[in-house]
């Protein structure tokens, strides 16, 4: 995902300190838990066997914790591409099918971890398994169990990752050895750039792309539509993005806001968002758009002062 920010400034100057306690409880009750339950169900999905049922079910699994942190775009999720390898979305011009079409082709040699560590990322993650999932019933079988295990092997290093490593810069930027961060100052402008992002994200991507415009609804372009996931990865961010707001600050209009999305996405229905061309189903997800960027505005001054920040941002498309 390509994100732009624009007019990010700290109005604190960049001292060498440990990061402020908000920083510290999004650390330990947002992103560690999440990223360890991420790489439990990718495990699970790995472990299971060849049972388009099973794996279905695993699938759901993964992909909503998969999306309760997918707007952590720093450190291992971003290192190595990881966040596209776990999902490459937007796919506009279906590379995913051309990626797995060249796997097939190319027989078991190309399905060793390390070949498929080295594949195209389109070939691999979230994206490739629901096609070889629900549009296959998993078959190969050699196949799909290659992309389970080698999307298990990417989430549990960023689960490592983080726990081995960058949670530790974040905790104690510009020590001894702990250069990714300069100061605590940074470490808050990463966690609040990050959470705006992944509101700005959910608004005009998981959101916006199916919507389209009234006369022409785009339903399929929904994020993993084909498993029926586009509705609760949807309610899953905002968990997620609700849960890191709660915690790098008071925020009692932004929490508002999320959770005024959180009761209007538990009210929507098809969850592939198939029904965008009725006018009620519509008006329910536009709802929750409209919440997600009274968010937005909210965070920019409750955090954003809180934390001695001020932004102005801008999130461009994905590519």
């Amino acid at each position: 995902m390509i994100r732009s920010l624009a007019l990010i400034c700290l109005t604190a100057p960049a001292l060498a300190t440990a990061a402020h306690a908000g920083a510290t409880d999004v650390i330990d009750m947002h992103i560690l838990p999440g990223v360890d339950r991420f790489a439990d169900a990718a495990d699970t999905l790995a472990e299971t066997d060849c049972d388009p049922p099973a794996l279905r079910q695993g699938f759901a699994g993964v992909a909503q914790a998969w999306a309760g942190i997918s707007h952590l775009e720093m450190g291992p999720i971003q290192d190595q591409g990881r966040s596209r390898a776990v999902l490459f979305w937007p796919d506009d011009r279906d590379a995913t099918a051309r990626g797995l079409r060249l796997l097939k082709a190319q027989g078991p040699d190309a399905l060793t971890p390390q070949a498929m560590a080295k594949a195209s990322v389109a070939a691999r993650g979230l994206g490739a398994l629901e096609r070889q999932i629900f549009d296959a019933d998993a078959q190969p079988c050699e196949l799909t169990l290659a992309l389970a295990d080698d999307l298990a092997a990417t989430a549990g290093q960023i689960r490592d990752g983080w726990h081995d490593d960058f949670a530790d810069q974040m905790r104690h930027p510009g020590q001894a050895g702990k250069t990714r961060f300069l100061s605590g100052a940074e470490v808050d402008q990463a966690l609040f750039t990050a959470l705006m992002a992944g509101l700005e994200h959910l608004a005009d991507q998981r959101l916006g792309r199916p919507l389209g415009t009234f006369d022409e609804p785009q339903p399929l372009r929904a994020e993993l539509h084909r498993s029926g996931q586009s509705l609760p990865m949807i309610r899953a961010q905002i968990a997620g993005l609700r849960q890191m707001a709660a915690a790098l600050g008071p925020d009692p209009m932004t929490d508002a806001a999320l959770a005024r999305a959180q009761d209007q996405a538990a009210m929507a229905g098809d969850p592939a968002l198939a029904d965008l061309d009725d006018p009620s189903a519509r008006f329910r997800i536009e709802a929750i758009q409209t919440s997600i960027r009274a968010a937005i505005t909210h965070a920019q001054g409750e955090l954003g002062d809180a934390l001695g920040i001020r932004a102005g941002f801008n999130a461009a498309d994905g590519d």
